[in-house]
């Protein structure tokens, strides 16, 4: 956990630094894409609804055939 301003919103806050994907020619990756905790948050709930919703219809067309 580190202090840094977020490359998503541009608060200045906590929250982690992620792989950029970019490659050095060393091979390695810089961890220069900072992101705030409240912005990881806000993109971790619409994977989690979208989650949810497949389960639904993954189970509801399994019912399907008892109606």
């Amino acid at each position: 956990m580190s202090i840094g301003e977020c490359g998503l919103c541009g608060r200045w806050s906590s929250g982690t630094s992620f792989p950029s994907g970019n490659k050095r020619p060393d091979g390695t990756t810089p961890m220069d894409n900072f992101v705030c905790f409240r912005c990881q948050e806000e993109g971790a709930a619409p994977a989690e609804v979208d989650r949810s919703v497949n389960e639904y219809w993954k189970r509801r067309k399994g019912l399907r055939h008892v109606a």
